[in-house]
Formats: C-alpha cells, sequence, structure tokens
C-alpha cells in the first residue's frame, strides 16, 4: 500500500542532502520568510525530482492525489514544487477528478509561485481537455473571498494562446478591476500580455474602452506599446 508521508520523508531527505543554506535563507527572503526551503537551485530540483520517480515511480489515481495533498502539507516550499516538477507530463492523462483536487492545493500555503503554475499549468491543462468544467471551477472562483483563486480564474488561460476565450478573460478582468489587491492587478495584466501576444488590438480597444487599475492596464499593454516602439 502506498504510503504518502514515507515517500515525501524520503524526497527530503534527498533534497536536504543536497541543498545549500545560502541559498535556502536566499530563497526564503525572497518569498517574504513564508516558507523554509532546503536551497536546491531549481535545475537540480527538478533533475534530483525526475530521478526520485525514476527510482521511487508515481502512484496512480486516488493515491497520487494524496501524494499531492502531502506535498502541500510539507513545511518545505522545495516539496510544493514537486508536485509541479513531477506531474507537468502527466497532465494530459489525468482526468477532470484531479481539478477539485487542484483547487485544493490553491488554497495551501499559496503565495503567486504556486498558484502561478497550478492555474495555467494544471487548472488550465484540465479545463482545456473538459470545457465543461469551467463553469464549475472559474466562475465560482471570480466570486471567492480569497484573491488567490481570484488571480487563478483569471490567470488559467495564460497558455491557450489562439484558443483562449477572450469574453471569459475580459469578463473575469473587469469582475475584478475594483480590486486592491496587488496580484490581482498584476495577474490581470499579466493574463491580458499574453493574449496579445496573439489578438492585440482586441487587448488594446480592451484596456481603452474600460476602466482598469493602472497597473492592470500598463502590464497588458507593455508588449503592444514595445512593438509599436520597435516599428517606428
Amino acid at each position: 500500500m502506498f504510503e504518502a508521508e514515507t515517500y515525501i520523508r524520503e524526497l527530503e531527505n534527498v533534497y536536504r542532502q543536497h541543498g545549500n543554506p545560502i541559498f535556502a535563507e536566499g530563497a526564503s527572503r525572497y518569498m517574504k520568510y513564508r516558507f523554509p526551503f532546503f536551497g536546491v537551485k531549481t535545475p537540480l530540483r527538478r533533475e534530483l525530482a525526475a530521478a526520485f520517480v525514476k527510482s521511487h515511480g508515481l502512484p496512480e489515481g486516488e493515491a497520487l492525489k494524496a501524494l499531492c495533498r502531502a506535498c502541500f502539507d510539507s513545511e518545505y516550499r522545495d516539496i510544493h514544487y514537486f508536485v509541479g516538477d513531477a506531474l507537468r507530463n502527466k497532465i494530459k492523462t489525468m482526468d477532470a477528478s484531479f481539478l477539485p483536487v487542484f483547487e485544493e492545493l490553491i488554497g495551501l500555503n499559496s503565495w503567486w509561485d504556486s498558484v502561478d503554475f497550478l492555474a495555467p499549468k494544471f487548472v488550465g491543462g484540465l479545463l482545456l481537455r473538459f470545457p465543461e468544467q469551467i463553469p464549475l471551477y472559474v466562475d465560482r472562483w471570480i466570486e471567492s473571498d480569497n484573491f488567490w483563486y481570484q488571480r487563478a480564474a483569471i490567470i488559467y488561460q495564460l497558455g491557450y494562446k489562439q484558443k483562449t476565450d477572450a469574453q471569459r478573460l475580459f469578463a473575469n478582468v473587469l469582475r475584478r478591476a475594483d480590486s486592491k489587491e496587488f496580484f490581482v492587478q498584476k495577474g490581470a495584466g499579466w493574463a491580458l500580455r499574453e493574449y496579445a501576444k496573439v489578438n492585440p488590438v482586441a487587448v488594446q480597444d480592451f484596456v481603452e474602452g474600460n476602466k482598469l487599475p493602472p497597473l492592470t492596464a500598463r502590464e497588458a499593454l507593455r508588449i503592444i506599446k514595445a512593438n509599436r516602439e520597435y516599428t517606428l
């Protein structure tokens, strides 16, 4: 029987052996001391994660869901990242039953670094395959009192490019245009900027035609303005 806690303890031991205390302090400081780190830089951490999965395997189904939750129960941020490192190539084989798991993780140990891989990579990847689930999650998140869910509802389409539902993106940005929260304003600008890469006219018209926070508008138009200056 798979024991997620045992799996996590062994993973922690691997990261601890390869960690650098100086880098750990710097990483923790960068994250406003919200989480301790082992101090394994990202390229090595991903190598260690891949090697660990190769030697220990990954469970399936409910056991995999339990492992995801156990990762976010760890005090170490490096272990939270294991979900992104180890599962990023499995999103195409996951079914919609994983959506409640990722929804739960967005609300656990929340900060921009976790939300920004859970929402676009995992939730976004699943919703692209199971669009009928969008109203059940995205439309509920944008109304949440938790600004991390608001951000997730705005940025989940980051990788969609031409498949972006512009109407929903614009509606969600407008729904939270009165937010004073930095991470909501910044996330909205980021999402609009990404869509501007495939439809700059629509984004410019949207920004100029609506009252948005200055941060959101500035971030949204950054690429458009840069391209305009480049062609002058």
